[in-house]
């Protein structure tokens, strides 16, 4: 067992590796598999969901539909819960490419191939994290953003942080006082599974990966003049759409894709101030990968021309490693029973009852949720843990109960004096 699991962390690096090389280059391979309809210079055409339906292609991923409720198209706040890097994928995705992200300033300096593309789409808001000082000034900035852009919902994460806990962080409040201002009305989606696509903390990636996204009823804003009683249904929506999506049985679920029941495709007409543009990004990323392409090649024939005459041995090694990598992590696995098995061999127990210690505050779920999340640590923590990922099989599995323990042992031996001053009974 040992002996295995070391075998699957070692080879956890190509795929992982690959997914960042392929969100780096996802201009290039969308634009290549034409998901990017870059050619089309009028017409309609939407590339913010040719770029997440491409990077689903590439990576072989599926997206399930939880529930009988439609997203809402109209213009709006989304309010996703923040997992992983597979958030880009899946969540522009699950708004049919709809959305105006707001990202921090730092990510496009990370990515700034796919990012640029998305500044050049008007479909990402990016800023500098910290303290705003002035918030109206701010809230007036994002509303000239969004006017600009063709996209017509906000999304935003109001967790703050990425987690891959079994339960949720406590929401902030910034981006709902700005959507209650602007009586805009939020709806909650909620995303299972994202971090299997991709997970930054684990430094793992997978293909052939099943997510599932459910949708909350829209929440008019105009109805609740009070942003208390605002923020008590978006917390209450909040809580019911996460319990629905990461309880439900995937056995059956229909497939969120284009064409299917409630599927509608944005009608985006982008102006040639745009398109032109986008034209010049595909162009230079194409050129920027071929000179990357070159030079990588040239470095990976010196680094094994140095291996002489075993060269054809060190390929071969090489070769083997990539094939068993890819087979390992192309398996599809249920993400968060495997990152609860990572807790439970966690060296850090108290890492188990933070996420439930963040929801026992007022902000958090009610004390019935906050009791349940805590008994479902507790279970996690004394559980027998597995070896081996958790396969998806279509439906979740229980989690494993803890073992029974032998009763203790009684001993009719007469202590001694020692024993019997020590424990004060003499």
């Amino acid at each position: 067992m040992r002996l295995g699991r070391a075998i699957a962390r070692a080879c956890r690096w190509p795929t992982f590796l690959g997914s960042i090389l392929l969100l780096y280059w996802s201009v290039v391979c969308v634009a290549l598999s034409y998901h990017f309809k870059w050619l089309n210079l009028r017409g309609r055409r939407n590339d913010v969901l040719g770029w997440s339906g491409g990077m689903k292609w590439w990576v072989r991923a599926k997206v399930l539909k939880v529930g009988d409720r439609e997203l809402y198209r109209g213009p709006c706040v989304y309010l996703f819960n923040h997992r992983s890097w597979g958030d880009f994928i899946v969540d522009q995705y699950a708004t049919e490419g709809r959305s105006l992200f707001m990202s921090r300033l730092t990510v496009l300096f990370v990515f700034p191939t796919f990012m640029g593309a998305l500044k050049v789409l008007k479909s990402v808001i990016t800023f500098k994290r910290g303290a705003i000082a002035d918030k109206e000034r701010f809230n007036n900035w994002i509303d000239e953003q969004r006017a600009a852009s063709p996209q017509t919902g906000l999304s935003v994460y109001p967790e703050g942080h990425r987690s891959t806990a079994p339960v949720s962080l406590p929401l902030k409040r910034g981006m709902l006082y700005y959507a209650h201002s602007r009586r805009l009305p939020v709806q909650v989606i909620i995303g299972a599974n994202k971090e299997a696509i991709i997970s930054e903390k684990h430094c793992t990636a997978r293909l052939n990966q099943t997510a599932a996204v459910g949708y909350s009823d829209p929440i008019m804003t105009a109805d609740y003049p009070d942003f208390e009683a605002f923020w008590e249904q978006v917390q209450e929506a909040w809580n019911k759409t996460w319990a629905e999506v990461y309880g439900a049985d995937w056995e059956g679920l229909p497939e969120l894709a284009p064409g299917s029941a409630g599927w509608q495709d944005p009608d985006t007409h982008y102006p040639l101030s745009v398109t032109l543009p986008m034209v010049g990004v595909v162009l230079a990323n194409f050129a920027a990968f071929a000179g990357v392409s070159w030079l990588a090649f040239r470095a990976l024939s010196a680094l094994f021309a140095l291996f002489g005459p075993a060269q054809p041995l060190a390929l071969a090694l090489v070769a083997a490693y990539l094939a068993l990598s890819f087979y390992l992590y192309s398996r599809p696995v249920d993400a968060l029973q495997l990152h609860e098995r990572l807790r439970r061999e966690s060296k850090h127990p108290s890492h188990l009852a933070r996420s439930a210690a963040h929801l026992a505050g007022p902000r958090g779920v009610d004390a019935n949720g906050a009791a349940a999340a805590e008994a479902r640590v507790a279970a996690l923590r004394h559980a027998r843990p597995t070896h081996r990922p958790t396969p998806y099989l279509g439906r979740r599995r229980p989690l494993a109960a803890p073992p029974a323990r032998a009763p203790p042992r009684l001993s009719l031996r007469a202590p001694s004096a020692a024993t019997a001053v020590a424990r004060g009974m003499l």
